[in-house]
Order: structure tokens, then sequence, then C-alpha cells
């Protein structure tokens, strides 16, 4: 087996349908039986949603899961500011909103796409032990009682927060963890309702609300009375009891279905990769729960690493391809533990000034910036994460009006074919290949001639509301781009280069056979 992922969250399932994608063979090996049952991370973020269209299946995600467009601040029972993050006008996704759509849902959806492309997770099979001879790594597995070795070039730890694949690696995981303990519950309550995330402010700290689809359905999130830290047969009624009091509401908790307590940990690994090994989501960087970031962040390193790991093996690009997986995704993490778990930790602390914080300051200050468009959108991009860009990346090259290569390919609508559809659909509907060359007003002549195995070409066509569209997300004029297979922008010319953009091709994607696979003049 060429591929081995260990671990079948949501992170390795992503991983396993990207290379199913692709057409890579692999192995994904879990110890549970099945899915989670358990909601845990639960936010989905637009991002996210944005693969999940990429991968037919966004739709099952917005008919099951439930939007939220902000936050409500609440002090002493009362609402202290409202935030709403995004308006209906925004147009810089076809997800303009937070998705509550918990993890338990995320996996069974992710493992019933995998099913439908013919594939499945080796469940049961826990891996006892893990050797290196040479460039294969050796897995021993224990199946159901049933003592079995597998082996593979490339293993990827998709294993979470104590990763038996990092712990081999001795990759180092550093970072610290949260003084408190919290609480979580999947309840349901009376006398509540919000379409918004509720962040209860109070002096020792904060409760969290988030609504969840059914009725009365919320997840309750805050931190633990230090009376109940040590007590090993938790009376968690008597938590939901001191939550509500804090939150000075008259408000009924029923139905609580599951509960856990727990530290939280701000934690990332030094390097993404060794050799032939590599680490995604929870293996390589956990995160406080803030900004429902941890979860999407995962997602989102398996969509990385799935297109270079696949174009790799394939034998069209060269190994060091897969080096620029941690060269892209190792600054995002930093930058998460940089802003959302800094915020997280400001918000939980206690402490006279951090009291402060949180009542007096927080419900002002939030409320005045928010209200300037140019701060919600910020802030919008900032937790939606489709600001994420890899501007700095060795894969990003070039410019055309505000664009640049390594960011996100701007989301916007084209006419074509007598017909109004987002790029994205475009992309989806004409381009078979792992890249894709979107041409606006230049001759394409210069590019018939490309390997048309690697390269889709469409030319977007001329009209006053194509162009104006265009304008609107930072197109000036005429460009030539190359849209990644994860709709990031690679490489981007005001005009047809083609000397620039084979040496471009050739030395950022270490291309093996650049005869066969570039443009020729």
């Amino acid at each position: 087996m060429d591929v081995i992922i260990l671990g079948a969250g949501p992170t390795g399932l992503m991983l396993s349908n990207q290379l199913t994608r692709f057409g890579i063979d692999h192995m994904i090996i879990d110890a549970k039986s099945g899915p989670t049952d358990q909601s845990r991370a639960l936010v989905v973020q637009a991002r996210s949603l944005e693969i999940y269209e990429q991968l037919g299946i966004s739709d099952k995600v917005i008919a099951g899961g439930q939007k939220n467009d902000g936050i409500n601040f609440y002090k002493h029972g009362k609402i202290a500011t409202s935030v709403t993050l995004i308006r209906s006008d925004e147009k810089s996704t076809p997800f303009p909103f937070l998705m509550m759509y918990e993890q338990s849902k995320n996996e069974q959806l992710l493992y019933q796409h995998l099913q439908d492309q013919g594939r499945t997770v080796k469940w049961n099979s826990r891996v006892t032990k893990i050797s290196k001879s040479g460039t294969s790594y050796q897995l021993s597995i224990t199946e159901n009682g049933i003592e079995s070795s597998v082996e593979c070039k490339y293993l990827i730890g998709c294993d979470g927060g104590k990763s038996l694949v990092r712990e081999f690696s001795g990759v180092e995981f550093s970072g610290g963890s949260y003084l408190n303990v919290f609480f979580v519950a999947d309840t349901h309550i009376k006398g509540f309702s919000s379409d918004k995330l509720s962040i209860f402010l109070k002096k020792d700290g904060l409760n969290m609300l988030f609504a969840m689809k059914s009725t009365d359905h919320f997840r309750a999130l805050g931190i633990l009375p230090k009376p109940y830290y040590h007590q090993p047969d938790l009376p968690f009624q008597e938590v939901l009891d001191k939550m509500k009091s804090d939150m000075e509401m008259p408000l009924e908790f029923y139905d609580t279905n599951w509960h856990s307590t727990y530290r939280l940990h701000h934690k990332k690994v030094t390097v993404f990769g060794k050799d032939n090994l590599f680490l995604a989501g929870d293996a390589a960087h956990v995160h406080s729960p803030a900004g429902g970031q941890g979860m999407n962040t995962g997602l989102q390193d398996a969509y990385n690493l799935g297109w270079k790991l696949a174009l790799v093996q394939q034998g069209i690009a060269g190994r060091k391809l897969l080096e620029t997986y941690d060269e892209e995704r190792n600054p995002v993490a930093e930058d998460l533990l940089h802003t959302t778990d800094r915020i997280f930790s400001a918000m939980s602390t206690e402490g006279s000034w951090y009291t402060f914080f949180r009542m007096y300051f927080i419900p002002v200050f939030i409320g005045f910036i928010t209200s300037f468009r140019v701060v919600r959108r910020s802030a919008f991009k900032l937790l939606s994460q489709i600001g994420v860009n890899y501007k700095s990346s060795s894969l990003s090259k070039g410019k055309a009006g505000k664009i640049k290569g390594g960011l996100r390919l701007p989301y916007f609508h084209i006419d074509m074919d007598g017909r109004n559809r987002s790029i994205y659909q475009v992309i989806k509907e004409y381009s078979k290949t792992p890249f894709t060359i979107l041409v606006y007003q230049l001759d394409i002549i210069p590019l018939q001639s490309l390997n048309k195995t690697l390269y889709t070409v469409i030319e977007i066509p001329y009209s006053i509301d194509n162009d104006k569209g265009l304008k609107r997300s930072g197109f000036s004029g005429a460009f030539m781009l190359l849209v990644r297979p994860d709709n990031y922008i690679g490489y981007i010319d005001g005009k047809v280069n083609i000397e620039a953009f084979n040496f471009y091709m050739e030395t950022a994607y270490y291309l093996k056979n650049p005869s066969q696979v570039l443009i020729t003049t």
C-alpha cells in the first residue's frame, strides 16, 4: 500500500476523500467501530463548505445544519451587544454564514461520500507499533483480536492530539494548557431561543450556547466551577444549575444527551512533515474552541495535502512539492495560536483586569467596531477562513490588479454559455484536470498546445456584467491565472507569457517530464 492514513475523524476522512477524488489507492485505519456519535466540534466554516461544494455534498450540510450569522453577548441576563458578522448583500462566498453542523454529522457525511466512491475505512483496527525500514513504514495492527502488519511509502497521522504517528516521528509538539477546567454538554433548553452564538459574560469566566438544528437543542460550553474540578462522579445537573444562575435567566435544562469535562490545550508541531510522514488536524495543532477553527483547520490541512500527494504519487510532480505542505499550513496554525487562542485566553482567565475586559470593554468595543462594514468583513474572513492565503508560498507567483498568486480564487459570478453561475461552479463543470487556467481578454491561441490531461483552459467571455463582476473582485483588466486543485491561485499575469509560465510550472511543482506536461511555444 502506497499511502496509509491513521485516524478516521474529519481530517482523515477528508484526506481519504481527496485522495479518492484523484484516484489514489490508499488505506485509512481507525480503532473506532465507526464514525463518532458525539457532536464534539460544532462549526463548519464557509471555506470548509466550499470544499464540500467541490465534493458535491454541501447541500447536505445546509439541509442538516443550523445557520448562524453572528454573536450575542449577554450580561446580567440581557443582551449587551449583538454582532452580525455578515449581511445578506455580502458576495465573498456562496456560504455567508456560520453553520452549526456537529462533528458526528461531518464524519458520517464524509464516510458516506467515501463509501459512495467505492471505498471504506478499516475500522476496529488498532495500530500497536510503527517502525521504519529504508523508505517504508511498517504498521503492526490488531483487528478484532487478529494481528497483522501492513507497509506503506507515505504515512499520514490524522490520529488526534495523542497521535501515535507524531510520537513515532519525534516531531516536537509544544505549547501550553489553559488553567481552567471546561465542561461541555449536548442538552435541551426551554425558555431560550437564538439564531446566533450566545456568549454569557461573567466575572470569573464565560458560558456559551450554540443553537443546534432541532427545537430547543443546544450545545453548552463553559468553565467548570472549581468545587467540581476533582469530583470523580460529577453531579452534572448541579453544573447546569450553576450555569443557569450565572446566566441570570429563567431557563430549564432537560434531556442532556451527554456531557464531558476536559482541559483545553494550545499546541503545535514544529514541522508538519518529516521524510514521507505527515501530520494533519489535531495531530499537528490543537486550539481553543474560539471561533470554531479547530476542525475546519484540520479539514483544510487534508485539502492542501491531498492534491499534492496525489500529483507526486501519480508521477506528475516531484517529491519536493510535498515540502510545501508544511510551508503553507504551518503558518496558518501559528496564526491561529496568536489570534483566536489569545482572545479565548483573555475571555476565560480570572483576575481583575480580565474581569474588566470581559464585562465592560468587550460589549462596548465589539459593538462599536462591528458597526463598520469593513470590520465585519474582516472578522468574517478570519472566522470563515476564506481569508487564509499562501502569498508567501513558493507555489505563488504574479499579480494582476489587486489579485496575487497565493490568494483563494475570489468568488464571483459570470455569464457563460447562456447561464449565470459562480466561477466555482464553472470550474467544477468544465474542468476535469488537476489545474485550470482562467483567461480573460487575452489571446488563448498560444495555450491550445498544452497537455490536456493536466490543464483545462476556460476563457471568460467579455460582457459588461462580467467585467463589472471581475472588477468588484479585484481584477482590473486582462489576466491569465492558474487555479490549483484546491481553488487557490498559483500563477497570475496580466498577459500570456508562455516562457514565464513554463518556468513557473517546472520550478514550483518540480514536474518530472516538462516536455510532456508544459505548454509548448
